[in-house]
């Protein structure tokens, strides 16, 4: 099943605030940073669990035995039990492990924020066409001030205009109808404050 678009990247853009300050704690080398690392990695493994990814859910696994290995005294490299420079080592496998959550989250960030984007652009090129067909004007964007009046009056285009049919099976694709549904408002939403 597929998720909504623009939940997804809020709860992305959660994970990264929470991220942000993992970092500054790190920076500061912060007494705070082992627990707080333990609970956002926790988090984000939670996260990918409900989610379903396995793929991301086992990269966080993997961060997180690194990070407990060498916690125990024990360097996951080199699989020799550590005798000086614990904490150094800690730190820098914890750091290792925020590059490659940053990465992770950014990766699942920048893809879904292009599918809203791309869905965007197709949804503003029929909303310009509609007006310049007079199929919709400045009164009937008023009107359409929900997202149930939004759904009628885009079901209703599907179903009469088989061009509009044709970009809504491809917006499918990508993306789920509640979020064409809240691209749309938005869409409208930056037309009403244009004007």
């Amino acid at each position: 099943m597929q998720e909504l678009i623009h939940h997804t990247v809020q709860k992305i853009k959660e994970l990264l605030e929470d991220f942000n300050e993992i970092q500054t704690l790190y920076f500061s080398k912060s007494f705070d940073f082992d627990s707080r690392f333990d609970v956002f990695l926790n988090n984000v493994l939670e996260y990918f669990k409900t989610k379903g990814s396995t793929s991301h859910e086992s990269e966080v696994l993997k961060i997180m035995n690194m990070v407990s290995t060498v916690k125990r005294g024990f360097n996951p490299i080199k699989m020799e039990k550590i005798t000086t420079g614990r904490r150094d080592l800690l730190w820098g496998f914890s750091f290792n492990g925020i590059e490659s959550i940053y990465d992770i989250l950014m990766e699942i960030y920048t893809k879904e924020t292009k599918k809203l984007d791309d869905a965007e652009e197709l949804i503003s090129g029929i909303i310009v066409s509609l007006y310049q067909n007079g199929i919709l004007d400045d009164e009937k964007l008023k009107e359409l001030n929900s997202v149930s009046k939004i759904e009628s009056f885009w079901t209703s285009l599907v179903a009469q205009n088989t061009a509009i049919s044709g970009v809504n099976k491809k917006l499918r694709l990508t993306v789920i109808p509640e979020d064409i549904f809240l691209i749309l408002e938005e869409v409208f939403l930056k037309l009403i404050l244009k004007k």
